[in-house]
């Protein structure tokens, strides 16, 4: 009988423990609108966004080396996290606010002694994934042992070969220190027609200029920022440069700034197959954020403007019939089309998600704007982007 209650406490206390085990692993949800190294520059930038009228703290990443971050809100709930992040973007300045899931810390770093002179106010730009707005906890890329006849093999990633110098150019918010996507153009004249482009934030092998002067001029190109075109000094880039980075390679930031628009809502990881009005289904969860958003604040209305890479005539798979949005089906439709007519039906393929999910139908309108406000060159490496919907805000 003993052994029997013994076995009813230890099954008890089992199905008690392992949820609360489970629960206590579960990644929380950070609305984030920046990433500091100086606790100063976090605390000035969470008593801004107070003052703005947002409940906003900060909290040390001890994973992240010990980046403090910026946050709106947090909870366990994604969707909710989501809406929020939406809402955040079409209503405040902070248009790149993102979502970081993981768990933040209280702080751990010993407190600085204060400064004799006067703090900046000015914010110091550091590296913030914002590449995607729902970044998980980055991980290091480590050496994998393999096991093979008993004998362990390390595979060693081969050494770069470099025929130039390697550099690295990151773009930075000009507002919050935030690192943003985009790609950089290099050519040897102001009114170049030629030019070489890389994505911004990776390591490449610059080739030395043909010209005397070792100079090239940059174009940045970001979605949302005002192009930056200026001289880079090919033979002396440590002036302008912010340290080097694990391969060696020199790192220059550029800063940019927004331009100015309405209250537009840019999504991060809403996209379509290329010629196609079938989602990503990685979109599906910012636009069911948009359609809770919507829901809640009855005085939204949306316009939904499509657009496409390029301007040309093609083959294209429309949904046809299917209420499938983010996969293939066999209802699907193939036809020729114009790049509006494409982008018209994709702006209409996100009605028919936002109605589906409880959206009123007259709060909604469409505009199909084809390929003529690409963000990226049609050729570009960063082309698929402008396979995209952005959505207008617009209120009763």
């Amino acid at each position: 009988m003993k052994a029997l209650n013994r076995c009813l406490i230890l099954l008890l206390f089992l199905s008690v423990a392992i949820p609360l085990t489970a629960w206590a692993q579960q990644d929380e949800y950070y609305v984030t609108i920046g990433v500091f190294a100086i606790k100063d520059n976090a605390i000035r930038y969470t008593t801004k966004a107070n003052k703005a009228g947002f409940s906003a703290q900060y909290a040390i990443n001890t994973k992240n080396h010990n980046y403090y971050y910026v946050y709106l809100l947090q909870t366990a709930e994604r969707r909710k996290a989501v809406s929020f992040m939406l809402k955040v973007r079409a209503e405040s300045e902070y248009k790149d606010a993102w979502i970081f899931i993981g768990h933040l810390g209280v702080d751990q770093v010993a407190e600085e002694k204060p400064a004799e002179q006067p703090v900046t106010p000015a914010v110091t730009p550091v590296v913030a994934p914002v590449v995607a707005p729902i970044v998980a906890e980055d991980k290091p890329a480590d050496v994998t042992p393999v096991k093979k006849d008993s004998v362990v093999e390390v595979k060693v990633p081969a050494k770069r070969v470099v025929k130039g110098k390697l550099f690295m150019f990151k773009f930075i918010n000009a507002e919050n220190g935030n690192e943003i996507r985009g790609e950089v153009h290099f050519s040897e004249s102001k009114k170049a027609t030629q030019y070489q482009a890389f994505k911004a934030d990776e390591a490449i092998d610059l080739p030395a200029p043909k010209n005397s002067a070792g100079l090239y001029y940059i174009n940045t190109i970001a979605p949302g920022y005002k192009p930056l075109l200026t001289p880079f000094n090919y033979k002396d880039p440590l002036p302008v440069s912010s340290g080097t980075g694990p391969e060696g390679e020199i790192i220059i930031p550029l800063s940019l700034e927004r331009a100015k628009r309405g209250d537009y809502i840019e999504f991060n990881n809403v996209s379509f197959y290329r010629n196609s009005v079938v989602l990503h289904p990685q979109s599906e969860m910012e636009l069911m954020g948009l359609a809770d958003l919507m829901k809640e604040h009855k005085d939204y209305q949306v316009r939904i403007h499509g657009h496409c890479n390029g301007t040309e005539d093609r083959d294209i798979i429309t949904l046809g019939t299917s209420t499938k949005f983010f996969e293939s089906d066999p209802t699907n439709v193939k036809k020729r089309a114009s790049a509006k007519e494409l982008t018209e039906l994709r702006a209409e393929a996100v009605k028919r998600y936002l109605v589906g999910q409880g959206v009123e139908e007259d709060r909604i309108k469409v505009k199909g704007e084809g390929g003529k406000l690409m963000v990226y060159p049609q050729n570009s490496v960063y082309a698929n982007y402008n396979d995209r919907v952005e959505i207008e805000i617009t209120r009763h």
